[in-house]
């Protein structure tokens, strides 16, 4: 499933509406890219939404550590484990 591996978002499903107010499903996916980090001093290559790749532009390994240490709770599994060691 798509989701970015910092933040946690994912699909987002809803209704699109025809102009003569019809309901028909449709669904939003989260605008995906692949970039690698340094996470203690090893390049990892990982998935993030595009807003999330803003924060880590042009940002040093330290701030991308303070990064992935305030979205704790929603990194991917791959992401703990390298954080961990």
């Amino acid at each position: 499933m798509q989701r970015c591996e910092i933040t946690g978002t994912g699909i987002i499903s809803g209704n699109k509406i025809s102009h003569s107010h019809r309901l028909t499903r449709r669904v939003w996916k989260p605008n995906l890219q692949v970039t690698t980090i340094l996470v203690n001093g090893n390049p990892i290559k990982i998935k993030v939404c595009s807003r999330t790749l803003k924060s880590l532009k042009g940002a040093s390994e330290v701030e991308i550590m303070n990064i992935l240490k305030a979205n704790a709770a929603t990194l991917s599994e791959r992401l703990k484990k390298h954080l961990s060691k």
